[in-house]
């Protein structure tokens, strides 16, 4: 059994930061390449997953998925190396540079003073004492900057190590992703990747307006939970093909922002049809700024996805069987498989932020007639963004919070 963890990005709205970035980065042009390739494979994999059974609220880091499946290519050969790099969509990226720039975007993401990170991601590789793997796979992970450790799986307490070391690099949000019954003697390999991240709004939320209300589920059935509302002035773009309201929150520092995909028509179904990567890249494009009245649920959506089945749709499917699989590169034989691939993803979404005065009085000054009406008590998707790099943090889609669910006409 070779088994691969994949702990995704942990977002958590509410700790305040300073600055993201204090300079600009230059992007090679492998890294612009495998970061349009990852946004590509963002949209397929949201896509896949809204389609398995009983999803409700979905939540993932593309960026974390992606790089964790690299780590796997490391290790592959022939039919199993070429059906990760189509599905990722690696073919504009120069085979030669592929590791490289996925290192250098890792390096470019997470190498930044102390005194200002908000970003932190981390790999590990945990290797069986008892399975042969090539120093030159190991050797290899070190583009990842990943942490190699060698344990004992037949050891249950193995799997408590495995946990305490993702706890500690998502800032205990994710204090428990294995059980006991998830490795066991013949698990080969335990890759896992994690990213966290922690950030107030550029312009917070107002404690003052705070409230309970319904949250439509559907067009007759709610769930009452609370909202936060502001009004500011906030880039938005209205696409009337869909009834689509598009709207972007940034962060503190604005190098990172929060895109909201809201149908007016109660719609999201046609949204998530319409959803690939050229619309999508159009929907967030030419957006301005407007004065906005936001009313946005206070939520948090934490959801843990097994991708085996989403990633064998998108043709990913050799390494996940014993006869198939070629990870050669990994033990020099091909007796090694991928088992199961877990995913967790977080976020908290919290009204905390900046005040932004001179926003907020020009905002003001707007005539009612003029300001945008940004209602979101109904389904909608979000994206997480650097919008320097372009790299996608965290998809998803908000569609039910917790809570009793009644009839309209039961408020």
């Amino acid at each position: 059994m070779f088994t691969f963890s994949s702990i995704c990005l942990v977002l958590l709205s509410g700790l305040l930061i300073s600055n993201v970035y204090g300079t600009a980065n230059i992007y090679s042009d492998a890294v612009e390449k495998l970061t349009a390739a990852n946004s590509k494979f963002a949209v397929d994999l949201y896509r896949e997953i809204i389609a398995q059974p009983k999803t409700v609220n979905v939540v993932f880091s593309p960026v974390s998925v992606s790089a964790a499946l690299a780590m796997v290519k490391l290790g592959t050969k022939e039919n199993s190396t070429k059906q990760i790099a189509e599905a990722l969509h690696l073919k504009d990226v120069e085979a030669s540079l592929i590791n490289s720039a996925f290192g250098e975007l890792n390096g470019l993401l997470f190498d930044k003073p102390k005194d200002n990170i908000t970003l932190k991601g981390a790999n590990g590789a945990f290797i069986s004492k008892t399975a042969s793997v090539l120093n030159d796979y190991r050797n290899a992970l070190s583009v990842f900057g990943a942490k190699i450790e060698d344990l004992d799986f037949g050891d249950k307490t193995s799997v408590s190590h495995i946990n305490k070391w993702i706890s500690q690099e998502t800032g205990d949000l994710i204090p428990n992703m294995l059980n006991d019954d998830d490795l066991d003697a013949t698990t080969a390999l335990v890759l896992v990747n994690t990213l966290y991240f922690t950030g107030e709004w550029h312009s917070g939320f107002s404690p003052m307006h705070t409230d309970e209300r319904a949250f439509y589920v559907s067009h007759y059935r709610v769930i009452n939970t609370h909202f936060m509302y502001q009004r500011g002035k906030f880039r938005f773009r209205y696409i009337e093909s869909l009834n689509l309201q598009v709207l972007e929150l940034p962060y503190v520092g604005q190098d990172i922002s929060m895109y909201l995909f809201l149908p007016d028509n109660f719609d999201l179904a046609s949204v998530e049809k319409n959803l690939n990567y050229e619309n999508l890249t159009n929907w967030i494009s030419n957006m301005e700024y407007e004065t906005v009245d936001i009313t946005l649920p206070k939520f948090k959506v934490e959801a843990g996805i097994e991708l085996q089945k989403s990633l064998q749709n998108l043709g990913i499917k050799d390494i996940f069987s014993s006869g198939q699989a070629d990870l050669s590169g990994i033990s020099g034989d091909k007796s090694l498989f991928v088992d199961a691939i877990f995913h967790k993803g977080v976020l908290e979404v919290n009204p905390l932020g900046g005040l932004v005065q001179a926003e907020r009085e020009e905002a003001n000054r707007t005539p009612a007639d003029k300001r945008i009406m940004f209602y979101a008590d109904h389904p909608f998707i979000f994206l997480i963004k650097n919008m320097k790099s372009g790299v996608m943090y965290q998809l998803g889609a908000f569609k039910r919070p917790e809570g009793k669910e009644q009839n309209h006409d039961e408020l």
